[in-house]
């Protein structure tokens, strides 16, 4: 999708136009269509943004309801997630600030379940920027990582989750073994 310039918006009208997405059931275009159009002032950004004194990326929650949550995670330099899933959740990312890459694997064997599970790599996304929403819910693209692109001095992104989730499974393809994980939110307010 091509990122169309626009004027950047406040947080509270990006967070007004979720909730008149999530009335239409959250489809995909439309919400790809917002996370691509829709740059969010910085200034608004910045309370949201939390630095992690252990050098992991952290997860801030910016607007939660039983339907939906909104969430700026803050990515230092070279800091990368586990394989993981998202719960049967749909989820949207795009970045505000920095570079990403995201891989793409699926699982082989096993089931959903903590226990037993193999996960193979099956495409490598690079150079995901500013106004390049991603996806996360079929069955071929749920279970992926997500990193700092190399030489990218960190990184800020925000994310959608339809719905929101406390858990989800972290895959050790090494191991070949799944385990739960919670998803733990920051709140600064």
């Amino acid at each position: 999708m091509a990122r169309v310039a626009v004027e950047p918006i406040s947080l509270s009208e990006f967070v007004a136009s979720v909730i008149r997405l999530g009335g239409g059931g959250f489809e995909t275009e439309p919400m790809m269509r917002l996370l691509s159009e829709a740059r969010v002032f910085d200034r608004d950004v910045t309370p949201y943004v939390r630095e992690d004194p252990e050098g992991g990326y952290t997860r801030t929650l910016i607007h939660r309801t039983p339907e939906f949550e909104i969430l700026a995670l803050t990515w230092p330099k070279g800091s990368t997630t586990p394989i993981h899933d998202h719960a049967g959740q749909r989820c949207w990312m795009v970045a505000h600030s920095g570079v990403f890459v995201v891989e793409d694997y699926r699982q082989i064997a096993g089931t959903r379940e903590p226990g037993y599970a193999v996960v193979e790599k099956i495409a490598t996304l690079p150079n995901i920027t500013v106004g390049m929403p991603d996806f996360r819910y079929e069955s071929d693209r749920d279970i992926h990582k997500v990193s700092v692109a190399p030489g990218c001095e960190g990184a800020v992104s925000l994310h959608v989750y339809a719905k929101p989730y406390t858990s989800c499974l972290i895959f050790d393809d090494a191991a070949r073994t799944a385990r739960s994980m919670r998803s733990d939110t920051y709140s600064p307010f």
